[in-house]
Order: C-alpha cells, then sequence, then structure tokens
C-alpha cells in the first residue's frame, strides 16, 4: 500500500510532462504535411524530404528505390501514428474523467508509450534503409543537412541548446549603454528594490 501512494505522485507527473511535451510539440511545427509523424530526437530527426533527392544527387536509380521505400513504409506508419493519436486522446480522457482511475491511467499511459515507440521503430526502420542507398559522399551531405536544420530549429527556438548553462555571446553589432544610461538604469533599479 505505501509503494502505491509513494509511485502514484510519479506516475501523475510523469503523465503530465508527457502530455506537456506533446502538445508543445504539435504547436511548434503546425505547417507539416499529412504525413504528420511525432517529435523524435532532434539527432534522428530526418530532414525534410521534400528536397533530399535534390540536394544529395541521387542517381535516378536511387530515387526510384526512395520512393519504393516511401511507398512501403507510408501505410506502416499512417496507421501507427493514428494509432498514436488515438492512445493519446484515451489517456487524456482517461486523466480529465470526473473520476479518474490510476489504473487505468496507467494502462492507457503504457499503451501510448507502446504506441510511440512503435511510430519511433517504423521511422528508425524507414531511415537504415534509406541510408544503405546512400554513397559515402552522400551521407557526409546528410549529415551536414541535418546539422543545418538543426541549427535552423535552435534559431527558431532561440537561447544555446548546445550550452544551456552558458550564457549567449552580446551581439557586437548591438549598440552600447553610455556611461550615463547604465548609472541611469542602477539607479532605476535599486529605486524598484524594496
Amino acid at each position: 500500500m505505501r509503494y502505491e501512494k509513494i509511485n502514484a505522485p510519479f506516475i501523475w507527473l510523469a503523465a503530465i510532462l508527457l502530455l506537456a511535451s506533446v502538445s508543445t510539440a504539435q504547436t511548434v511545427a503546425p505547417n507539416q504535411s499529412t504525413q504528420q509523424t511525432p517529435p523524435t530526437n532532434v539527432a534522428t530527426q530526418p530532414p525534410p524530404a521534400q528536397n533530399l533527392p535534390a540536394e544529395l544527387g541521387f542517381t535516378p536509380q536511387q530515387e526510384q528505390q526512395w520512393r519504393e521505400i516511401a511507398r512501403e513504409f507510408r501505410t506502416q506508419e499512417m496507421a501507427a501514428t493514428l494509432k498514436q493519436r488515438q492512445a493519446r486522446q484515451a489517456l487524456n480522457e482517461a486523466m480529465e474523467s470526473a473520476n479518474p482511475n490510476e489504473d487505468v491511467i496507467k494502462q492507457r499511459a503504457k499503451e501510448l508509450a507502446d504506441a510511440q515507440s512503435a511510430v519511433t521503430q517504423l521511422q528508425a526502420l524507414r531511415q537504415a534503409r534509406v541510408l544503405q542507398i546512400l554513397t559515402p559522399e552522400q551521407r557526409v551531405k546528410l549529415k551536414e543537412i541535418r546539422a543545418r536544420a538543426q541549427g535552423l530549429r535552435r534559431e527558431q527556438r532561440g537561447g544555446n541548446a548546445l550550452a544551456p548553462n552558458q550564457q549567449l555571446r552580446r551581439n557586437n553589432n548591438a549598440p552600447l549603454l553610455t556611461p550615463a544610461q547604465r548609472k541611469a538604469l542602477r539607479q532605476q533599479q535599486k529605486k524598484q528594490k524594496p
């Protein structure tokens, strides 16, 4: 009995964090195509697929193989994504019910985790298959494209994602405060403190 009392707050916290991360991920990327995929680890997230063949310089054979891989995984990924959405909705309903049942919430959270795992596995398998058709030079280009995309996402989020505890460098082109402005600012800050 004591174990259940200690464990319950952690389960609630995990469920809330899961929902918060999912809702923020959905608001960050509203302009995705109809084949939506859930957020994944930034290091493994593929670059936008629309220009991939052109950017990597695919041969006609590689482009055909790439299309076959996409066609093969499309239905599986769509089904897995639908199952994930349904599991997320079921978990939300269980948590927001008038009389929440912890056992039901635990079960719905497990179902959501399983659905997310299935989506991640399919994405990883598809990416592994695509990597098999690339030449070593194309793999290097792909890493560069991913690094560029990661840099753009970091800029869009703002902040220093690589070293969050370090302060960002000041823009050298930004105008400096004059000594009189700094003095006035310090005096104003002193007045605001009780």
